[in-house]
Protein backbone atom coordinates (compact mmCIF):
# COMPACT_ATOMS: atom_id res chain seq x y z
CA UNK A 1 0.00 0.00 0.00
CA UNK A 2 1.03 3.62 -0.59
CA UNK A 3 0.88 6.32 2.30
CA UNK A 4 1.21 9.59 1.51
CA UNK A 5 3.94 11.42 3.71
CA UNK A 6 4.25 15.01 4.83
CA UNK A 7 7.03 17.66 6.47
CA UNK A 8 10.17 15.65 7.84
CA UNK A 9 8.61 12.38 7.49
CA UNK A 10 9.03 12.86 3.42
CA UNK A 11 12.20 14.63 3.98
CA UNK A 12 13.87 11.87 5.67
CA UNK A 13 12.20 9.13 3.45
CA UNK A 14 13.26 11.06 0.28
CA UNK A 15 9.91 11.02 -1.61
CA UNK A 16 6.00 11.80 -0.80
CA UNK A 17 5.06 8.53 -0.92
CA UNK A 18 6.41 4.96 1.35
CA UNK A 19 5.28 1.99 -0.15
CA UNK A 20 4.81 -1.01 2.80
CA UNK A 21 3.89 -4.59 2.21
CA UNK A 22 0.96 -5.97 4.31
CA UNK A 23 -1.97 -8.18 3.79
CA UNK A 24 -4.75 -7.58 1.81
CA UNK A 25 -7.33 -7.16 4.58
CA UNK A 26 -4.88 -4.84 7.02
CA UNK A 27 -6.06 -2.57 9.44
CA UNK A 28 -4.46 0.96 10.45
CA UNK A 29 -2.78 -0.50 12.77
CA UNK A 30 -0.64 -3.17 10.81
CA UNK A 31 0.07 -0.16 8.62
CA UNK A 32 1.64 1.78 10.73
CA UNK A 33 3.86 -1.33 12.30
CA UNK A 34 4.64 -2.02 8.90
CA UNK A 35 5.70 1.87 8.22
CA UNK A 36 8.12 1.45 11.41
CA UNK A 37 9.82 -1.58 10.35
CA UNK A 38 10.05 -0.85 6.64
CA UNK A 39 10.83 2.46 6.59
CA UNK A 40 12.60 2.75 9.80
CA UNK A 41 13.96 6.31 8.37
CA UNK A 42 10.61 7.44 9.64
CA UNK A 43 9.99 6.04 12.94
CA UNK A 44 10.85 9.20 14.72
CA UNK A 45 7.29 10.34 12.97
CA UNK A 46 5.28 7.36 14.20
CA UNK A 47 5.24 7.81 17.89
CA UNK A 48 1.37 10.20 18.68
CA UNK A 49 1.02 9.82 14.41
CA UNK A 50 -2.40 8.85 12.93
CA UNK A 51 -3.22 7.67 9.41
CA UNK A 52 -6.05 9.05 7.64
CA UNK A 53 -7.42 6.98 5.14
CA UNK A 54 -9.60 8.81 2.84
CA UNK A 55 -9.08 12.35 3.95
CA UNK A 56 -10.54 11.21 7.76
CA UNK A 57 -8.65 9.80 10.76
CA UNK A 58 -9.23 6.50 11.06
CA UNK A 59 -9.35 3.91 14.42
CA UNK A 60 -6.42 1.39 14.81
CA UNK A 61 -8.45 -1.17 14.11
CA UNK A 62 -10.27 0.18 11.05
CA UNK A 63 -9.78 -2.15 7.80
CA UNK A 64 -7.61 -0.63 5.09
CA UNK A 65 -7.54 -1.51 0.74
CA UNK A 66 -5.47 -0.72 -1.66
CA UNK A 67 -7.76 1.49 -3.41
CA UNK A 68 -7.87 3.69 0.30
CA UNK A 69 -6.21 6.50 0.05
CA UNK A 70 -3.50 6.66 3.50
CA UNK A 71 -1.94 9.64 4.64
CA UNK A 72 0.79 9.77 7.56
CA UNK A 73 -0.44 12.61 9.92
CA UNK A 74 2.45 13.08 12.29
CA UNK A 75 1.88 15.67 15.43
CA UNK A 76 3.06 19.07 14.93
CA UNK A 77 4.63 21.15 17.59
CA UNK A 78 6.07 24.84 18.31
CA UNK A 79 4.74 28.19 18.93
Amino acid sequence: MNVLLFGPAARAAGTARACVHVPAAATVRIVLDALATQRPEIAFALPGARLAVNHAFAQADALVTVDDELALIAMVSGG
